[in-house]
Order: C-alpha cells, then structure tokens, then sequence
C-alpha cells in the first residue's frame, strides 16, 4: 500500500470510528495556550516556564513528575528530538514548584538499546541530580483498560512509571511526519507503550491503524500538561529524515490538542484538515480556534510553512495569525 491510499484508508476509517462514536461532547472551557519565545538553545528557561505553568493551574507540590519526550535516537546532526535543554528546563521549573520527584521516562519506538535514547549522556550531562531517567521500552507494565473503540484492544500496556506518576508532562519536537501529517503531543504518547510488548517501532499500533491508536490512547491516558519543542523543529521528510526548520518558540498548554492544534497552524497547516486532530477534536477542546486564548508572545512572530510531503500539501491552511 502507498501512502496516499494509506492516507485515503485512514481518513475514511477515522469518519467511520467517528460517526460511532457515542457523543461525549466537547468541554466548552477555554483553552489557555502560551508561546514562549526561546530563539535557541542556549538559555535556561526553567523560571519562564513554572510560571506559566503556575499560572495555568499545574499544581506539582510533593507530587510524581513523569516529563515524557519525544527522544528518538542520538543524532546530533539532525532535529529528531526535544532537544536536552528544553527537557532540563522542564524539569527544573517542575522542582522549583516542589515536586517530590521528577523522572524523565521514553519508550523509543526506534532504537532498542535505550543509551540511543532517554539514557544517552547528552541528556544525563544537563539534568538536575534529582532528576533521574528511565528507559520505559523495558520493565514493569500496568494494564489499563482501553477507553476507546477504534483499535479493538481491550488494553493498554503502560509503563507503571507512567501509571504510577501523578503527574504526566508531555514534551514532543515540533515535526512533520511522513504518515501523519505532523506529529506532536498526541502522537506522542505512543512513547508511554513498552516496545516489549508492542514492538519496534509500535508495530502492532502501525497494524491497528495509527490514527486508531492515537484517539484510542488520547481517550485513555491522562496528560496533564504539554510543551511543544519548537525552537527548532523538523520539516519535509520528518520524523526521522527531514531537515531543520527554526521556529524559536515553546508551545505550552495544560490541552493537548490545544497544543497541536495551534503547532499545526505555526507549521503552516490547518489541524481541521489532519485526520487524527479532526477527529480528536470531536471528544477534545482546543481544535478551533475560537477555543483558544493565545498568551504571550503573537503567533505572527513565528508562524512558518514547513516543507511537508506532496501528500500532505492539501493540509495547508492561513496565514492564521
């Protein structure tokens, strides 16, 4: 199968899960989402970061931190990867609002051999002692009912680091993907399933339809709060093999596709038109813009047009802002 009819196929069976769906309806709260500029990777952002988090209501005194990335594999040349400092950042605002632990925890979809990974020494070299990694493709699991329908599973195998966190933070990279169109905090959690059980890289998610098992994780798994790496993101031939695209910003928001939604437009795209985040929008806030309330810098500052796949040109929407 090619990748358009993969993208048609999808598409189609989104519509279909969809239109199945017994209506939840979306939540009417505004969504606050905050860009923080940050034009390279040279500067500690930590108190920057816990005050907007403060200030969205992320209460993280004497609780469980969990910081789940988007950290692929080592490679310094390219993109790939919430880069080290934005993590350390992360983590340190987290302890400046007094959490009783942080952990930094990823299950590579691509490399097996986790020092290619969360325990690769570029990010041991920046964290606060108190921080520790943990490579979540190994270990202990936590079975969690599926609260969605489009997969078929029954359940997810979820790390019990990530079960047990009471709080989870997800940190994806800012990037085109060859499949989906973009990937960011939604896609993201894939990263929480151990490849001891779902393979290298999350084949029986890839078989399951990864729109499906998107939504389905999205319904199932709880994230408290997202910030997006897009100081500098990957365009064209993303996840892996794109090229460097700078957009010198962090996406915060305690909504998830609030977060997407507004990275999708900084990346020159119309989230309306990306099957998952459509879809996800008809059980989530944040898809439309009037759902918003932008804080800090303007989006005109950074908005972009990423180079994308032919494919996915027909996803191009703006100017937005």
């Amino acid at each position: 199968m090619n990748r358009r009819q993969f993208l048609k196929d999808s598409a189609a069976l989104a519509n279909c899960a969809a239109l199945a769906d017994v209506a939840r309806g979306v939540p009417a709260a505004p969504c606050p989402v905050t860009l923080l500029p940050m034009p390279d990777y040279g500067r500690d952002l930590s108190k920057e970061i816990a005050a907007v988090m403060s200030a969205d209501g992320l209460r993280l005194k004497g609780k469980k931190v969990l910081l789940k990335p988007n950290f692929v594999e080592a490679h310094p040349e390219r993109p790939i990867n919430t880069h080290v400092a934005v993590i350390a950042s992360a983590a340190l605002a987290c302890l400046r609002l007094g959490a009783a632990e942080v952990v930094v925890g990823e299950a590579s979809g691509h490399r097996r051999d986790p020092w290619f990974s969360v325990l690769n020494p570029s990010l041991r070299d920046v964290l606060d002692r108190e921080v520790r990694r943990i490579d979540l493709n190994h270990g202990d699991v936590v079975s969690i009912t599926n609260k969605g329908r489009r997969t078929g599973l029954p359940v997810f195998y979820v790390a019990r680091p990530v079960a047990e966190a009471d709080v989870l933070i997800s940190m994806p990279k800012m990037k085109t993907h060859h499949w989906m169109g973009v990937t960011l905090c939604l896609k993201n959690l894939f990263g929480v399933l151990p490849g001891i059980y779902y393979g290298w890289p999350k084949n029986l998610l890839h078989f399951k339809g990864i729109d499906n098992s998107i939504l389905d994780l999205v319904g199932t798994i709880k994230v408290h709060y997202n910030i997006v790496d897009g100081v500098t993101g990957m365009e064209g031939d993303g996840p892996i093999m794109g090229k460097a695209r700078t957009v010198g910003a962090l996406v915060l928001s305690p909504f998830s596709l609030a977060a997407d939604a507004t990275a999708a437009r900084l990346m020159g795209f119309d989230p309306r038109k990306i099957s998952y985040l459509a879809q996800a929008g008809r059980f989530l806030p944040g898809l439309r813009a009037e759902d918003l309330v932008l804080r800090g810098e303007k989006p005109a500052r950074f908005a972009a047009k990423f180079d994308c796949p032919d494919d996915f040109k027909e996803m191009r929407g703006g100017p937005f802002f």
